[in-house]
């Protein structure tokens, strides 16, 4: 037998035993690295991301029914942003995520320093002077923690909480696949950069 038709011969057995192989053997499934939204939320299980904490101190001047009182008190408050309302959307290979809106929470510090009372008088009786019912004092609590509220957003504290935050998020989400399965690039975009109270 020529030694040509030899090869030919053991070549075509080859790839006959090539293609029963490739048919019998199960084929690995391809993954599918498209983000979603399951895969993502995966990612936010740290359900909420602790931007900033505030702690200073504000003087309170107010009244109820005449009575008014003038008082230093410490202010302890958390920026802070829920993850799970992360605005995620895909154009082309890339992955936008927004920046949801803050969550401003003021906290009361029970310990004796952290609240001083300067003065406190009765404008509508000034001989059997009236003291501040624990109702009354409940109001006033509510109106400062307003004022705080307000005076954290004029300070700015919540535009660098808002910018501490994309900083923190861009590396967290830098690794992750864009919608074909690449390393497309991810961007982190602030809404409200200038960090305004919602109306």
């Amino acid at each position: 037998m020529n030694k040509w038709v030899k090869i030919l011969i053991i070549a075509i057995v080859a790839i006959f035993i090539g293609l029963i192989v490739w048919y019998i053997l199960p084929s690995r499934p391809i993954e599918d690295y498209k983000t979603r939204d399951a895969r993502i939320k995966s990612i936010t299980k740290m359900v909420e991301l602790c931007a900033s904490d505030i702690h200073e101190e504000m003087a309170i001047k107010d009244s109820v029914n005449g009575k008014w009182i003038v008082a230093r008190q410490t202010i302890e408050g958390r920026i802070r942003f829920d993850l799970d309302s992360l605005k995620i959307e895909e154009k082309g290979d890339t992955t936008i995520i927004y920046l949801p809106p803050e969550r401003v929470d003021i906290f009361e510090n029970d310990s004796q320093a952290a609240y001083e009372v300067l003065d406190s008088w009765d404008s509508k009786n000034s001989i059997f002077s009236r003291t501040l019912t624990a109702n009354e004092e409940n109001i006033i609590k509510r109106r400062w923690q307003d004022k705080a509220r307000k005076r954290i957003y004029e300070r700015g504290y919540v535009a660098q909480a808002r910018a501490n935050a994309v900083n923190s998020l861009t590396p967290l989400f830098s690794h992750m696949r864009g919608p074909f399965g690449k390393q497309g690039p991810v961007i982190v975009i602030d809404p409200n950069p200038k960090g305004q109270p919602l109306p």
